[in-house]
């Protein structure tokens, strides 16, 4: 018999106490991840799954009423500011029900020049790349050179289409054209908002920024009442 056969777990704990009492502190932190790094490891595994699957379930419980990417932008304050603008005011514009959800991501900086691209880069561009050919993103807003590189596939649809003929003869001096490289089509992908009091409110700098609507989104109704918030209509 072993002489820790006949000891009951409150014994073990209490001599593993004393112990570590005795022991230096940097002593300490070396015996409790040399002799209990695997149950810690374990717990701390645990911690992370319980809370993605918890994440998930939650979010999964809102419907996703208009998903914005927000490209090359640089705060001038408080990044609360964009949240204020979208998910207080817009969703007061719309009267948005509770239930559901507006998704902005301004995070991500991609640039095309081949010179400049890292992995950093290539993965934003791929992510992006996956939200639109999943039907994920509905509206972009972002430099020229990044609505050209996205509207020269067809990636936007033709606010001729989408705007109401009033509006967008009200708006047509605000107009952003890009020609499809396979149709050879000039096309109205985008509006030019920095006229508008976006920036000042989201607190988010952007160089000529360009909103435009995804020819794929399935929330045109929601991307259209987003233009009309941002014009202040």
């Amino acid at each position: 018999m072993t002489p820790y056969e006949d000891k009951t777990l409150k014994d073990t704990l209490h001599e593993e106490g004393q112990k570590l009492r005795n022991m230096s502190a940097t002593d300490r932190l070396w015996y409790i991840w040399e002799y209990y790094r695997i149950p810690i490891i374990i717990v701390i595994v645990a911690a992370v799954l319980i809370s993605s699957i918890g994440s998930a379930v939650y979010n999964n419980r809102f419907e996703t009423a208009l998903s914005c990417v927000i490209l090359n932008s640089s705060p001038t304050g408080e990044t609360d500011n964009v949240d204020a603008y979208f998910n207080q005011g817009f969703r007061q514009y719309i009267e948005l029900k509770e239930d559901a959800k507006i998704d902005v991501d301004y995070s991500m900086s991609p640039t095309f020049d081949e010179s400049s691209m890292n992995e950093f880069t290539y993965a934003q561009l791929a992510k992006i790349t996956a939200m639109i050919s999943s039907k994920g993103l509905d509206v972009m807003i972002g430099k020229p050179d990044t609505i050209d590189h996205f509207g020269e596939m067809g990636g936007f649809i033709d606010l001729k289409v989408l705007l109401p003929a009033d509006l967008y003869e009200s708006w047509k001096d605000s107009l952003y054209f890009v020609t499809n490289q396979e149709t050879g089509e000039k096309i109205a992908c985008g509006l030019l908002i920095s006229s508008t009091d976006f920036s000042r409110k989201t607190g988010l700098v952007i160089d000529e920024p360009v909103l435009a609507v995804m020819s794929n989104s399935t929330h045109t109704d929601t991307a259209l009442e987003l233009i009309r918030y941002v014009f202040g209509q």
